[in-house]
């Protein structure tokens, strides 16, 4: 699963986002590169300072992509 994450914003979800990749056995790819937007099966971005997710509509692993979202982020 592809995941893009502003370059600002990846300390601070980088080890929840691995942790339930980890639990789930789940390969992970995160991006810090604006290309990445389009191809991310899960775009975390920020809303006033707090990382919103945004899952990309027919992703071959949408509900995975959701579940890590509500896993990794507050």
């Amino acid at each position: 699963m592809t995941v893009y994450v502003p370059a600002r914003m990846a300390d601070q979800v980088m080890g929840p986002l691995q942790a339930v990749a980890a639990r789930h056995r789940w390969a992970l790819s995160v991006r810090t590169d604006s290309g990445a937007l389009a191809d991310a099966d899960l775009t975390i971005a920020d809303s006033a300072g707090r990382p919103v997710a945004r899952v990309r509509a027919g992703s071959a692993v949408e509900a995975q992509a959701r579940q890590l979202a509500k896993g990794a982020l507050p």
